[in-house]
Parts: structure tokens; sequence; C-alpha cells
């Protein structure tokens, strides 16, 4: 497929996530199903900072067309699935686009086994995948129920910096989080009160030839109850290649939305109870507050977080950037601040705007759209992703050739997207 010529100018769009006209739907006595369908076509302009041998010289294009079909109901009184099957083609450059266009295609996680999608299509930068996103059935007996399959898992409370979410994650700059995509597990749930719940989940996790591998599964309890009109929350067990304790809380004071999370990492790469001795224990945390203004419905949202394993010096990112764990966001630093705002120029037409700022380095990332909403099954939207930071540098000078990173957000190319999405 041709390159996207240079002066293109992207076109993407967004969703309202509203009711939406059913394909069709069936009941017979306790057997029930529902089938939905819904498209998204996305296309996007991307300019790279002028970094030679580091980032792409020229400008490139991305274009994607994801179509799901949607399928949910009952099986009896007790038993509910929910399956959710996607087809994607995508046009995408060779760099990485750090997760702010993903796509339903890609998404690389290791609690998800590859034998549930299939690649229909690959032609230089252009590829075909069919997958199953989701696909879980819930056994439902009053308090206890039991979920098993693909399906998500998000145990964090806070706007951007989701520290306590580690399965299969958002990019905090992600244009479209409509549809997280589900992990292979298992979960037990168990409504121990009115305001109380204990969870186990236990996540399959995969190697890299995709057989199950026990350091790279997960086995997380969260214990969580609501107490001074706030919810509090523990979690603790084993993720990918390390053991955590965690807490959160989120809840209403006064005019003010306030939330925070955050866990204590410690690095177990094979799950024996051995600790890493070439990894230190960690520490993230996030918290942030919001508030609600009803004139325009404007909501303002601001949060800081702090990851201690971040490099504190940008001649440490490179290094930083092979320490990742599986599902770990890719924050480089240890302070980031965000800001975001959203409200309604009229009720069909809503500004959103969000800013990300690396405290480290000075470097940051503004993303803002709109998004206007034709009827319940169909909006559009159109956004743009500036950065801003020190352009990354490809050689120090002599005798040796090392490139280096100056920002963490300077690397990132300027955007221009436009995307539509509707249901059927």
């Amino acid at each position: 497929m041709r390159r996207l010529p240079t002066a293109a100018v992207a076109l993407a769009l967004f969703v309202h996530d509203g009711p939406a006209e059913a394909i069709g739907e069936a009941r017979k006595g306790d057997l029930s199903m529902e089938a939905m369908g819904n498209v998204r076509l996305l296309g996007a302009y991307l300019h790279y900072p002028d970094a030679p041998g580091i980032l792409p010289a020229a400008d490139d294009g991305l274009v994607v067309a994801v179509v799901r079909l949607m399928l949910e109901g009952d099986l009896g009184s007790h038993v509910g699935y929910e399956t959710n099957l996607f087809a994607d083609l995508t046009r995408s450059p060779d760099a990485a686009l750090g997760g702010s266009l993903a796509t339903a295609g890609s998404f690389d996680t290791p609690y998800r086994t590859k034998y549930l999608s299939w690649g229909f299509w690959r032609s230089g930068s252009v590829t075909g995948t069919l997958g199953v996103d989701r696909l879980s059935f819930d056994l439902m007996f009053s308090p206890v129920t039991f979920t098993v399959g693909r399906f998500p898992i998000n145990h964090s409370v806070t706007f951007a910096f989701t520290t306590n979410d580690f399965f299969a994650p958002f990019s905090a700059s992600a244009v479209n989080k409509l549809y997280k995509p589900g992990v292979d597990a298992l979960r037990l749930s168990v409504a121990t009160g009115m305001l109380s719940t204990v969870e186990l989940d236990a996540v399959m996790g995969y190697g890299t030839t995709d057989a199950p591998s026990w350091g790279r599964s997960a086995l997380i309890a969260r214990l969580a109850t609501v107490l001074f009109d706030f919810e509090w929350a523990l979690m603790g067990g084993k993720v990918a290649n390390r053991w955590v304790v965690a807490a959160s809380l989120q809840g209403q004071l006064g005019p003010l939305g306030l939330r925070g999370e955050g866990h204590l990492g410690i690095p177990d790469h094979d799950g024996d109870g051995h600790i890493d001795g070439d990894r230190g224990i960690y520490g993230r945390m996030s918290a942030g507050m919001n508030v609600l203004v009803p004139w325009h419905n404007i909501s303002i949202d601001v949060e800081y977080a702090f990851m201690s394993d971040g490099a504190g010096r940008t001649f440490a990112y490179l290094d930083r950037a092979t320490r990742f764990y599986p599902d770990d966001p890719p924050y480089m630093g240890r302070h980031y601040v965000g800001l975001g705002v959203s409200g309604e120029i009229i009720p069909i037409l809503v500004l959103s705007a969000m800013g990300l700022f690396n405290a480290e380095d000075s470097s940051g990332l503004f993303v803002a759209s709109l998004d206007y909403s034709l009827a319940d099954e169909v909006s559009f939207v159109g956004g743009v992703l500036v950065p801003w930071g020190e352009r990354p540098v490809a050689d120090s000078g002599p005798p040796y050739y090392e490139p280096s990173l100056e920002s963490e957000f300077g690397v990132m190319p300027f955007t221009l997207y436009l995307e539509t999405r509707f249901f059927f």
C-alpha cells in the first residue's frame, strides 16, 4: 500500500457512549441474546521531530478500520455471557505511537493467548487481524459470582495515571477507551455485605512461545468496602514478574471528587518467592481530584503521579526503557502532573482537553478533541496531539555512537486525527 502523502491531513473519530440500536434480540424463557455491532474508522497524520537515525525522517499516516460484533445475554436464571469479536485492518507507520491511537489488534499483553487471534493480512505496513476481545460467562448464585473466560480487569480509580491497572491498561493519552481489552482469567467475587466485596482474580500468563507461564501469570485478591462515603480497597498478590501490595480510595468530599491509589512492587521474575537481585523494590502512586461545574457541564480534573523506579535524569531513559514489566505504562520519569478539562459547547458538541507533564525533564503532551454527536448511534471527533520537549540526540560525538533521549514526550509525533464510530 502506498505511503500516505506528506501533506495529508488526518481524519479520526470518537463515539458517544450512549444507547445504541441493536442488530437484534431474542428471548425464550430464561434464555436471551442481544446482538450489536460497532464500526470505528480512524485516520491520523503524524509529523515526527527532526531526529535522523532515531525517528522517521518523513511524515506518515495511520488508517484504521475496526468492526466489532457483540453478543450478550443469559443462558438461564444463573448464567450470563458476553462475547466481543473484532476485525481490525490497519495501515500504520513503523514507529510506535505510544498507545495514543491504539486499536483492537494492537494491544500486546502477556495475559492473552495468541490462539484467539488470527492475522488474515500482512503486506508491508498493512496488517489485518481477526480476534476475540472478550468471551466470558458469569455464574451467579447470590452472594457469589464466578466469572470465567476472557474479560476486562481494572482495579484503578484514577483518571490519567492508572498505577493500579495491571492488565492491558490504556495509555493516559489514548483517544478511544470504549472497549478495554479482556484477559484470560477466572474471578470469584463474594458480596460480604451491602457495601463490601471480596474478589479473587487468577489470570493466565503466557511466555514468548505462547506457552503458559507461572512467572507471567497473576493471582491477586481485592477487598473493598464503603465507609464515610468513600470506597476503600486493599489488594495483594502476584502479577507478571512481581508481587504487589496495593491500596486505593475514591469518594466525594463536598464539591470535590477525590481519588488515590498506589502499590509496592517486589520483583520476582519466576514467581518462586526469590526477589530478583538486579531489580529494586519500587513504589508507585497517583492521586487527584475533580470538580463538576453545572454551567455547560464543565468537568475539571487534576492528578499527580510518582514512580520511584523512574529515571531521575534523561541520560538514564534508555536503560529505563529496557526495565519495564509486562503491561507497564511506559513512563520514563518519576514525577508527573495531569490536567483535564471537558465541557459542552452545545449539548451535542463536547470539547475535551488534557495535558500531561513530566516534571523531571519539562516535556509534555497536550491532547484536545471536539466530539460531535449526530445521534445516539453515530459520533465524530477531531483532535490533535501536540508534544513538546527536547529532541533526541542520535550521536553524542566520537569515538562512541550513543543515541540518547533528552526528554520523554519530545520523541512523540505531532498528530492530527479524525475518527467516526457508529453502532448498528
